[in-house]
C-alpha cells in the first residue's frame, strides 16, 4: 500500500535518531519532547547541504552519531532476538547491536531519501500528535498520525523509563511493529542456523520492509503502553 509505505519511511526517519526524552516527564511532556526531536530529524533529512551524493555518507554519519548515546539500541536489539539474547556472549551482543544498527541504516535510509524526494511538500505539519499514555511510570505510548492527502496513518511510539529517562524502543504503524517483525524473521533464521548465520545475513542484505506484508501476515497490535 503506497500510503502505508510512505508513513513507514517517516517512521524510520524518526527512528534513526530517536531519543532519550526527559526525566519522569509529566503528562504531555514526552510528546512535546518527541515532537521537537522529530522536527529536527526532518530538517536534517531535508537539508540541501547533504543532497549531493558525496555528502550522503556524512549525513548518515551525523544521523548515526546523533542516535548513538541517545537511542537505546541494546533494548531494541535484545527485543528483536527475544529468548536468543540470553544464549549469546557479551561480545556477541555487542557485535549484534552494531551490525543490526548498520542493517537498519542500509535498509531504510535510501528509501527515506526517495520518499522525501517524491513528497517535497512533506513537513512536520503532516505529523499529528494526539495521545500520550503512561503506565506505572514504566511504559509510555505516544500516538501520532501521518497526514498524507486525505489519508491518516497511525504511527505509535513505544517508550520505556530507564533510570528516570524515557527512551523509544519500538514503533508501530497500522498495527505492524518493527521489533516484532524482525523478531519473527530472526527466529526463523536461528531455528535453521547459528548466530553466525544471522550475522552473515545481516551483513550482506537489506531487511524486509516491515510494511511489505505477505498475504495473510498477522500484524502486531500497536495499542497499549505496556505492550511489551
Amino acid at each position: 500500500m503506497k500510503h502505508a509505505r510512505a508513513g513507514m519511511l517517516i517512521a524510520v526517519a524518526a527512528l534513526t535518531v530517536l531519543v532519550y526524552l526527559g526525566s519522569f516527564a509529566e503528562a504531555g511532556q514526552i510528546t512535546d519532547n518527541l515532537k521537537l526531536v522529530v522536527d529536527r530529524v526532518l530538517i536534517l533529512l531535508k537539508d540541501p547541504a547533504y543532497a549531493a551524493p558525496e555528502k550522503k555518507a556524512e549525513r548518515t554519519r551525523l544521523i548515526h552519531d546523533t542516535a548513538s548515546g541517545t537511542f537505546d539500541w541494546e533494548e531494541m536489539a535484545r527485543r528483536t532476538l527475544g529468548p536468543h539474547w540470553r544464549d549469546i556472549t557479551p561480545e556477541q551482543k555487542k557485535q549484534f547491536i552494531d551490525i543490526f544498527v548498520d542493517f537498519l541504516e542500509r535498509t531504510y535510509i535510501s528509501k527515506i531519501d526517495l520518499f522525501l524526494q517524491e513528497s517535497k511538500g512533506f513537513t512536520s505539519k503532516n505529523i499529528s500528535y494526539f495521545n500520550e499514555t503512561i503506565e506505572q511510570e514504566r511504559y509510555a505510548l505516544v500516538e501520532t498520525k501521518i497526514l498524507l492527502n486525505d489519508k491518516e496513518l497511525p504511527l505509535n511510539y513505544k517508550l520505556i523509563n530507564k533510570s528516570g529517562r524515557w527512551v523509544v524502543y519500538d514503533l508501530t504503524i497500522e498495527g505492524v511493529g518493527l521489533v516484532a517483525n524482525y523478531r519473527t524473521q530472526f527466529n526463523e533464521i536461528l531455528a535453521n542456523g547459528s548466530f553466525q548465520t544471522l550475522i552473515d545475513k545481516l551483513k550482506v542484505k537489506e531487511g524486509l520492509d516491515i510494511f511489505e506484508k505477505k498475504s495473510g501476515q498477522q500484524t502486531a497490535s500497536g495499542q497499549g503502553a505496556a505492550a511489551k
